[in-house]
């Protein structure tokens, strides 16, 4: 995959925080007395990391993208954790969204974010972007089939809920502490009928009835945050 190039400070410092490794150059303008600036190539100077510099008058970081990962790998990852919290994603679209979604998920210690390989958002430049680094350390899975998917984890004895918003149990009503996987659909169809069959639970956000939903991210943050409440 070719490289990558982001001038988003909070990107960077995701970046050499987290896989200083990944990045290839880090190229900041010789006027450089931003306090953020400077503390991100004092950062990278500890890292030991290349450093350029330009007359742009911004600072820039060229890195190695972080590769999506496959159902072998999302086996392996399962096998080496007692609970694993996994999100799945039922045909959302929006890169905006899924972006989103992949920050709020590595803030709340989901294992994976899972997508199917048809008629999904993958992993855009754009999703990078909007993900504020997230994407380049939380793991991004593709698989053929999720329906499929759902029975395999279901064998593992993983308590599959399924958020809808005619559902009767409240998301708060839910014990997240064993292997759990949580399906999000999209905010036109919501969740296929062909894969409610193998959800254990449905559940709601209760919010005011002069809304009709949230945003998915934003249902994604609501959920996720229980979740991590629960297991910390």
């Amino acid at each position: 995959m070719k490289k990558l190039e982001t001038i988003d400070q909070n990107f960077i410092k995701t970046l050499l925080d987290n896989l200083p490794q990944n990045i290839e150059e880090l190229s900041v303008p010789k006027d450089k007395n931003n306090k953020k600036t400077l503390k991100l190539i004092s950062l990278a100077e500890e890292k030991n990391l290349p450093i350029s510099f330009n007359k742009d008058k911004k600072l820039s970081a060229t890195f190695k993208p972080s590769q999506i990962k496959d159902i072998n790998f999302l086996e392996k990852l399962i096998s080496q954790k007692e609970n694993s919290l996994l999100l799945i994603l039922d045909h959302v679209m929006d890169p905006q969204n899924v972006g989103s979604i992949l920050r709020t998920a590595l803030a709340a210690n989901v294992d994976a974010v899972i997508v199917s390989k048809n008629r999904a958002c993958h992993l855009t430049e754009t999703v990078r972007k909007v993900s504020k680094g997230a994407s380049e350390i939380i793991p991004f899975v593709i698989v053929n089939n999720i329906k499929y998917l759902l029975k395999n984890l279901k064998t593992l004895n993983f308590n599959i809920l399924g958020c809808d918003g005619t559902a009767k149990k409240k998301y708060y009503e839910c014990d997240y502490n064993l292997p759990t996987a949580i399906i999000m659909g999209s905010e036109g169809d919501g969740i296929k009928p062909n894969l409610k069959k193998d959800i254990d639970e449905m559940i709601r956000i209760p919010m005011n009835e002069q809304i009709e939903s949230l945003n998915v991210s934003n249902a994604c943050s609501v959920i996720l945050f229980e979740a991590r409440k629960q297991r910390i």
